[in-house]
């Protein structure tokens, strides 16, 4: 059976890294993906072999690193204010709708398919490895989740919580206080 390219995948790629290298401290996932594209490509170059599989696999993890790696880390992270339009995080103004972790990121980013998060937005979520997600609906609540993402989040025992844009704001900053490993994607709009 062919894994999905998620979080799984990751997984068995970091552990098999670590194995290798024999490291016992916490590096992160980027890093670890960008180590193993490195070797890939240093090999293919130095032995010129080409390989249609381990091509293809390469591919989605340089997708995949492009997903878990932009954004900015810091060590704190606070939710100023919002208003309709835009969102103040580390007193930055942010004009798209946002992806905040407890770990620090905060990357600006549009969901694939309108005010619907899907999967595919839920597996970004899921890198950061969340207790909690918060989802910011918009001001009307307009944003809605698939059915898909319901179903993967009680099989891994995320709570999910939805509301509003101000009340989710208001929800993360208190969840983040308490010591809480909460991610939030906030929609600024409708």
């Amino acid at each position: 059976m062919r894994p999905d390219i998620s979080e799984e995948l990751i997984r068995r790629v970091i552990e098999k890294w670590r194995k290798e290298n024999k490291l016992i401290v916490e590096i992160p996932k980027s890093k670890i993906i960008e180590d193993v594209l490195l070797r890939y490509l240093e090999y293919s170059l130095r032995e010129k072999v080409r390989d249609r599989k381990r091509d293809r696999l390469m591919r989605k993890f340089i997708k995949m690193k492009y997903m878990i790696e932009p954004g900015v880390y810091k060590k704190k992270v606070k939710i100023n204010s919002t208003k309709f339009g835009s969102i103040v995080v580390n007193n930055k103004d942010y004009a798209n709708d946002v992806l905040i972790s407890y770990k620090g990121l905060v990357r600006e980013y549009r969901t694939s398919t309108k005010h619907v998060l899907s999967k595919k937005e839920l597996n970004l979520i899921l890198v950061e490895d969340p207790e909690i997600v918060i989802i910011g609906c918009g001001y009307e609540g307009c944003m809605q989740l698939s059915s898909e993402v319901v179903e993967l989040a009680n099989m891994k025992g995320m709570q999910i919580i939805t509301a509003k844009t101000p009340d989710a704001v208001q929800k993360f900053n208190e969840l983040y206080e308490k010591g809480k490993n909460v991610v939030a994607y906030m929609h600024i709009t409708c």
